[in-house]
């Protein structure tokens, strides 16, 4: 993760507003946020939502040059 411009090692539990975090297969990241580079990020939202599918990322520049 990134703060104040330096990378570092945090745990979940400890992650702030404004962190950036670079998410590594498989990491659970109880955040909620948006994408800068995504390449193939699959979200399992079904704590949240209830649905057992995992959905699709996509950058925030897709999403606002889909709007």
């Amino acid at each position: 993760m990134k703060r104040d411009g330096a990378e570092v090692i945090l745990h979940k539990e400890n992650i702030k507003v404004g962190d950036i975090i670079k998410i590594v297969n498989g990491m659970d990241v109880p955040v909620d946020g948006f994408c800068i580079e995504a390449n193939g990020v699959l979200a399992d939202e079904s704590s949240l939502t209830g649905e057992s599918d995992h959905l699709q990322k996509e950058t925030i520049a897709k999403c606002m040059e889909r709007k």
